[in-house]
């Protein structure tokens, strides 16, 4: 991949983060939030998470096309456009919290999704402005800024789920704050200019991509790590009521997870720099199986924060590894598609898991989650172990 087209701005990369810290802050409200909305609406206990499964299917939904846009008309147009649909999007969740309306904030929601993935591409567009051999740094120096999520949103859905006259109701309101801001910092970014576009077959792009075994572990890594976080995460605050804690106590859990996935991105750059993006995966696995091990063995409030610690820092070091890895499966030409399917598998493996996540509703079912993790962690360390080597010559 080429850097040469790249404007010379030493701003990009810290804006790029701050744009990750506001979409985070935003994306922690929802989560703490959206399955506690949705109990409260849902006609039927059994549905209370299908407007979280809503956010991510909108994601799932909208990510390759929002890629192949990117890469025709620009990161700039397309994250000016997921910030349309994000406005649209918490305007129709504020409303189904004033009428009552279960399948309104799941439409809602599912919108917000659109800006969703689109913010996902805060880390590529950091590829595309570092230096050669420093794409691992730039994507996670840009993934940090979710540190600034992960204290401020917990602390937001705190003090505005009671504001209005609904409970919930300004917690919704208050994303559209938070998009105008993401929208500034994405305008104050000076990226490189499109490159023009050469004739090559669609298929024989997509052909040569899915051939590449290196493909297909960035995949697996990425979405794995998406699917047991997503699971987990969303569960989380079921399974403390259950246990009968305070949303105060679920939001300090879920904001040590948040410090858990973004604090290492300070340095898994460097490290998987130095150890590869294998390795990086491959400690990320341990620490999601040692989480469902700890979350097995009790209850208790300090369970759930040193769990979701751990699953955070699993989900860092998976997830950087595997965007890292992807980097180096592709041309500049198949940079829209790649990155696109990448993320499109990724966002559907959290739909599937979100599913899964009402299970929680029940310390029986909780414990049933952690189970499944640990299968899928086992899985992808087969994974790992049989196709790692094959990567030796950087594919």
């Amino acid at each position: 991949m080429t850097h040469s087209s790249a404007p010379h701005q030493a701003s990009a990369i810290p804006l790029l983060s701050l744009g990750q810290g506001l979409l985070l802050t935003g994306n922690a409200m929802l989560i703490s939030v959206n399955g506690l909305t949705g109990l409260l609406l849902a006609p039927d206990v059994r549905i209370a998470t299908l407007p979280v499964t809503c956010f991510v299917l909108g994601g799932a939904l909208s990510t390759l096309p929002m890629s192949l846009l990117m890469q025709r008309r620009g990161r700039a147009f397309g994250f000016a456009l997921g910030c349309l649909a994000a406005v649209i999007g918490a305007m129709l969740t504020a409303l189904a919290v004033s009428r009552g309306s279960f399948w309104l904030l799941c439409l809602g929601t599912f919108i917000i999704g659109f800006y969703n993935a689109a913010g996902q591409y805060l880390r590529f567009a950091a590829v595309d402005l570092s230096a050669p051999g420093k794409q691992a740094r730039a994507i996670s120096l840009v993934l940090a800024g979710g540190l600034f999520g992960a204290f401020l949103g917990p602390a937001l859905s705190r003090a505005t789920i009671d504001l209005a006259s609904h409970r919930y109701l300004a917690t919704y309101l208050s994303m559209i704050g938070l998009v105008l801001l993401f929208l500034l910092v994405t305008r104050l970014v000076r990226f490189p200019a499109l490159p023009e576009r050469p004739a090559v077959r669609q298929s024989g792009q997509l052909t040569s991509l899915l051939n590449r075994p290196g493909f297909w572990l960035a995949v697996a890594s990425s979405a794995g790590a998406w699917a047991t976080m997503n699971l987990l995460m969303t569960a989380s605050p079921l399974a403390m009521q259950a246990c009968a804690y305070p949303f105060s106590d679920a939001s300090w859990a879920l904001q040590w997870h948040m410090v858990g996935m973004y604090a290492p991105m300070l340095f898994s750059g460097w490290l998987i720099e130095r150890l590869g993006s294998r390795m990086a995966i491959g400690i990320g696995i341990v620490c999601i199986s040692a989480c469902a091990g700890v979350a097995l063995t009790g209850t208790s409030v300090a369970h759930f924060v040193v769990a979701l610690g751990l699953l955070g820092v699993g989900w860092a070091l998976m997830f950087t590894g595997g965007s890292a890895l992807l980097t180096l499966q592709y041309s500049p030409e198949q940079k829209g598609l790649a990155q696109g399917i990448h993320d499109t598998l990724m966002f559907s493996a959290m739909v599937l898991s979100s599913l899964l996540a009402g299970r929680a509703a029940t310390l029986e079912g909780w414990h049933g989650l952690q189970w499944a993790a640990l299968g899928l962690m086992t899985a992808l360390m087969v994974l790992l172990l049989m196709i790692g080597p094959r990567l030796r010559a950087g594919r």
